[in-house]
């Protein structure tokens, strides 16, 4: 709601004053240049369903303010004493939104007036630390794996984890998420996987015939040094002010390691 006090002076130079119905009280006038009216309306995506776009637009004007000097006219900074000016760097804006909604607001930080939610994910998306993989795998890295025998990869523990980041700014703010969606192994001999997964986690606790991995690959010749290149795909989306949200581009992290591949020894005895 809009919050002002009206000084006699005001009170004497405003065209009428009528009360609305059950929504509030309406205000109109004309005083110091400036036409004031208020009425009580939800705040911008305040009926909105979560996840659906409302397609709500708002529009930030700075509003001029004199205390004590604009003839009595004065706006209720939240959490302080009406008669106090706002502590701090900020400045009073005119909201106006394409759902009804109309304020005067106190900002306290600076912000820019006219970002928009899907704007201010974009730059939340790019604050998410995402940092190459950590992969594992069976046989251990620096250990040999053997022709025919499949070699396992898999993520650490907390790895295949969704992230996500929040800014604000004045009324608008956004939330990027970030959620691994798939993981992909250049083996270094020419081909690729693809693991719908983080992977399967070796237990050496249990026999090799008790288990079995997710996303491997069986070296048909040796090598003294495959590279291979893990690489997982993050997949992004994105809710904000209003309502709105979606998507957001893919974003991918890399790692590239040698894997050595040695033939198995055949056992020769003697009958």
């Amino acid at each position: 709601m809009l919050a002002y006090g009206l000084s006699s002076a005001l009170v004497a130079a405003l065209a009428f004053v009528s009360l609305g119905n059950d929504d509030g009280i309406e205000v109109s006038g004309q005083y110091a240049g400036y036409l004031i009216t208020g009425k009580q309306v939800p705040r911008p995506g305040a009926t909105a369903s979560a996840g659906k776009r409302s397609g709500v637009t708002c529009s930030y004007t700075p509003w001029a303010v004199d205390w004590g000097k604009n003839g009595g006219l004065e706006f209720v900074d939240p959490g302080s004493n009406p008669n106090d000016e706002p502590s701090g760097k900020g400045g009073y804006y005119l909201v106006e939104c394409s759902d009804g909604y109309r304020d005067v607001i106190w900002v306290r930080k600076k912000f820019d007036p006219s970002v928009t939610p899907e704007q201010l994910a974009r730059r939340a998306y790019k604050l998410i630390p995402i940092k190459s993989p950590n992969v594992l795998t069976a046989p251990p890295r620096g250990k040999e794996g053997l022709v025919g025998l499949p070699q396992w990869f898999y993520l650490a523990k907390g790895e295949w984890t969704a992230r996500s980041k929040r800014l604000q700014t004045g009324l608008v703010w956004a939330e990027a998420t970030a959620t691994p969606q798939r993981m992909t192994v250049s083996t270094g001999d020419g081909k690729t996987i693809t693991c719908d997964g983080p992977g399967t986690a070796y237990n050496p606790a249990r026999s090799a015939g008790e288990q079995s991995s997710t996303c491997s690959y069986r070296y048909p010749r040796p090598n003294s040094a495959y590279q291979v290149t893990v690489t997982v795909t993050w997949g992004g989306t994105w809710r904000g002010s209003g309502g709105s949200g979606g998507t957001l581009p893919p974003i991918t992290r890399s790692v590239t390691f040698p894997i050595r591949v040695v033939e198995a020894q055949a056992l020769v005895t003697k009958g």
